[in-house]
């Protein structure tokens, strides 16, 4: 099962919004997948096989070892998410 995380700033706004449109994504593409919206703060206590987030904030996550960032300006398109996560976890 993959860890994938999306983030923003507080993680009650876009993180949400990109947290329903992933799991529509995830769930068409067929990948047991857990989705989970946080705050950039939570982030550095969790280990995620994948973290979505806007470009802006992109910027600011320490990229760690086995982690994925898939920066994103389309918070609400699940072709486009679908096409970022294929590539993402090379399937």
């Amino acid at each position: 099962m993959f860890r994938i995380y999306t983030v923003c700033v507080n993680g009650m706004g876009s993180s949400l919004i990109l947290r329903m449109t992933v799991e529509k994504a995830v769930q068409e593409l067929g990948i047991d997948a857990q989705v989970k919206a946080i705050d950039l703060g939570q982030l550095k206590g969790v280990k995620p096989d994948v973290c979505i987030t806007s470009p802006f904030l992109a910027k600011s996550i320490e990229k760690r070892e086995g982690m994925t960032i898939i920066s994103t300006t389309s918070f609400t398109d699940v072709e486009a998410m679908k096409q970022k996560l294929k590539q993402a976890l090379n399937l």
